[in-house]
């Protein structure tokens, strides 16, 4: 057994209802320290105290809010316990004042997966030739890293500071090409001018949310199979026209109870997942990851800044590992 630490780990609390933690907590949970801020630092920062704030279940490995403690109620939350909802109809709906954070450690089983050993030695062999490494994030908001604070915990950032710490040698440069609410067709468009024009050494593309968007009469903003054509010609426009590492990102997945949430969200993922393979370009799977944080019976709130489409922090850090797999 290997010992690790889960920092961050996002939680929102409905009363007093037991919400699960993602891993069972190490000593019974006696270490789980839970605080009201992403980032230990901020001087808005405050740490909560167990048995006065919150209560530990460590055996089931569930927490709990005390109702006489100074944990917010996440049933004040505007859309809390609503079946459906537009977000149109709301002037706030952020999660972040309801959001906690929880640092504790746990014990797992080492795992290699020698498919991904693979992925990153020809992706780090590839970038180790090179001593500037520009990387280029293309996408819509979630790339943006839209609602986060502060960049450092959007995985764009992450990820460059993966790189920089795999690859000592070089210097690497982010360049933000992500616009908020956009889908894979206007991406396409702009491929050429924000992308390829640039040069980059490595490119990732994280469609999937906006293009899922579903209405009542139309169906989905681009359909699968639309959408599978965009992000095929931006592979084969820049295996063209760049030397560029590629690295497709699976998007998360939307609250259901929105709107505009569609019930084949998953396609887009397997999308994706076919076109990793067809040309032999790297995949990040954050759905992968998503779906089996909410198997273990993590909320939905507790991964969504928004309560709609943006992940929090701790959502980020899905993306940021999917990412480092591959380094």
């Amino acid at each position: 057994m290997e010992l690790r630490s889960q920092l961050g780990e996002a939680f929102v609390f409905p009363g007093s209802e037991k919400q699960k933690m993602r891993y069972r907590p190490h000593c019974g949970g006696r270490d789980v320290q839970l605080r009201s801020h992403p980032d230990t630092t901020h001087p808005d920062n405050r740490t909560f105290q167990q048995g006065i704030d919150y209560m530990i279940d460590g055996e089931g490995g569930t927490i709990f809010r005390l109702a006489s403690g100074a944990i917010p109620d996440w049933r004040d939350h505007p859309l809390y316990g609503l079946e459906k909802f537009d977000h149109r109809d709301y002037k706030a709906i952020s999660n972040a004042a309801y959001t906690v954070y929880a640092d504790y450690e746990y014990e797992t089983e080492p795992v290699v997966d020698e498919n991904k050993v693979a992925q990153a030695s020809g992706l780090l062999k590839h970038l180790k030739e090179k001593q500037d490494i520009s990387l280029v994030v293309l996408g819509d908001s979630i790339s943006m890293g839209a609602e986060i604070p502060n960049v450092k915990f959007t995985f764009a950032h992450r990820f460059a500071e993966q790189l920089r710490s795999h690859i000592s040698t070089s210097e690497v440069t982010l360049t933000m090409k992500a616009v908020g609410g956009e889908t894979s067709r206007r991406g396409l468009l702009r491929l050429q001018e924000d992308v390829i024009a640039s040069r980059p050494d490595v490119v990732t593309i994280g469609y999937g949310m906006n293009d899922q968007n579903v209405d009542a009469d139309r169906g989905n903003d681009v359909p699968p199979p639309e959408f599978e054509r965009h992000i095929g010609a931006m592979i084969e426009q820049l295996r063209a026209q760049t030397d560029a590492a590629i690295i497709l990102i699976t998007p998360c997945l939307p609250n259901g109870q929105w709107h505009f949430a569609s019930k084949n969200a998953a396609e887009y993922a397997d999308c994706l997942r076919r076109l990793a393979n067809q040309y032999e370009v790297a995949l990040a799977d954050v759905q992968k990851l998503w779906v089996a944080e909410l198997a273990t019976g993590k909320s939905t709130a507790s991964l969504l800044m928004n309560n709609v489409n943006h992940p929090n922090e701790y959502g980020h850090s899905f993306y940021a590992r999917a990412l480092a797999e591959l380094l």
